[in-house]
């Protein structure tokens, strides 16, 4: 029926949640009505709870067991430490498969196991390179962790082992690019490849609606994407950047340029997808805007490391001479980055109401609370004498944060399609 494919896509677009789909189709009697809000929210809470307990407690497991070895490494033979490493990984992914997939008695432990047991691969290779004596600080390694697990995510349907994806190619694009520039990275650097990384994961997420298998894959790849956007954001709405930073860049080399340049381009393919998304979902504004203003924000950084010798003048403090930033010129950039910053977490937040997805929501509110707590340890604290400045401040955050967690539970409340409390 027309009005069942409809919804379907209505769903797959992320216009709808399954929730309200099920709602939709049993009106018209072409599925049975969900559970009550309440009876459904209390189902999912619970299974939740048991899937970030097991999750928590295989964590806990992986680590011991990892130090265990490691402090009885010496002893044990080499033969025996690789049937060791293999047969543990892939036992445990084993067991993980049957709980969750085979048996489905325990899927929720099932779970557990399989992102335990993508845990054991990452330390399986970096205990092989040490049994092969290859420097473990190689960032090849992080990269083979990464590109092991990549399928298991999805082949598993695992969010969780999605995250370490994430996680492990975020650090993987740290150390590639500070071992290729042969000196430590600066903040400034790392936090401009983490803003074009959420970028282009936010981007990715929005390439998994065109698979309607992995259409819900979407919200953890746009999750980590807003955190990424956020989290450069915040850390350029600091004036540390740019009075002390900016002026001991050293120049990169062809290796570095290559790779920001790869990252820049994708995040500008992704940004084309995105206005074509828009003409065909109306409610994808939002997301263009937050986009298309990290990205405009991210050229103006770069744009500022060729001219930042033009900016900079010279300081004498203590008998020594240090290259600073234009103090005006630092300010104009902090306002201006903070602006950019409040809009992106603002826009955040719209995103996740207009969506129905809560983590952006959260996302995004996190973020305004931390922007606002950083405003006033640097500006009006300074500006009062320090006891007004406390109270000022208790009143302040007490107000602020009893407003937006009402606000935030209010947004929740109406994309669950619950009474607002």
């Amino acid at each position: 029926m027309w009005l069942q494919q409809e919804v379907e896509d209505w769903n797959r677009e992320g216009i709808i949640d399954d929730h309200q789909a099920k709602l939709i189709l049993s009106r018209y009697g072409l599925t049975e009505a969900p559970s009550s809000n309440k009876n459904l929210s209390n189902k999912k809470d619970a299974s939740q709870l048991v899937t970030v307990l097991s999750i928590l407690g295989a964590f806990l497991i992986g680590i011991g067991g990892i130090l265990f070895v490691a402090s009885n490494w010496q002893k044990i033979p080499t033969i025996v430490k690789m049937v060791l490493l293999l047969g543990t990984t892939y036992g445990t992914y084993f067991i993980g498969w049957e709980l969750k997939f085979n048996r489905r008695t325990h899927p929720a432990m099932g779970e557990a196991l399989l992102f335990l047991a993508s845990l054991f691969v990452g330390a399986t290779i970096f205990l092989t390179a040490q049994i092969f004596n290859v420097n473990a600080n190689e960032h090849w390694l992080l990269l083979v962790w990464f590109l092991a697990i990549l399928p298991f995510g999805y082949a598993f349907r695992s969010s969780i082992i999605i995250s370490l994806n994430i996680v492990t190619f975020a650090l993987w694009t740290t150390f590639y690019i500070s071992q290729a520039r042969y000196l430590a990275l600066s903040s400034f650097e790392i936090f401009m490849l983490y803003l074009l990384l959420g970028i282009n994961l936010y981007g990715l997420g929005q390439l998994h609606l065109k698979f309607e298998k992995y259409a819900h894959f979407r919200i953890i790849h746009q999750g980590f994407g807003l955190f990424f956007i956020l989290i450069s954001y915040f850390y350029f709405s600091l004036e540390t950047p740019y009075r002390d930073i900016l002026t001991r860049l050293t120049p990169v080399n062809w290796q570095v340029q290559l790779f920001f340049l790869l990252f820049a381009v994708t995040s500008v393919i992704f940004l084309i997808s995105n206005i074509s998304m828009y003409r065909k979902v109306k409610n994808t504004k939002y997301e263009l805007i937050v986009l298309a203003l990290a990205f405009s924000g991210w050229i103006g950084a770069w744009l500022l490391t060729f001219f930042i010798n033009s900016l900079t003048t010279s300081v004498t403090e203590y008998g020594h001479t240090y290259t600073r930033i234009d103090p005006t010129i630092a300010t104009l950039l902090f306002i201006l980055f903070n602006l950019i910053f409040f809009i992106l977490s603002v826009g955040s937040i719209l995103i996740g109401y207009y969506k129905a997805t809560v983590p952006f929501v959260n996302i995004g509110m996190f973020f305004f609370v931390l922007g606002v707590l950083h405003l006033y340890f640097t500006t009006l604290y300074e500006l009062l004498p320090r006891s007004l400045a406390f109270i000022a401040g208790g009143l302040i955050l007490i107000t602020l944060g009893w407003y937006l967690e009402n606000k935030r539970r209010s947004i929740i409340n109406e994309i669950r399609g619950g009474p607002v409390a």
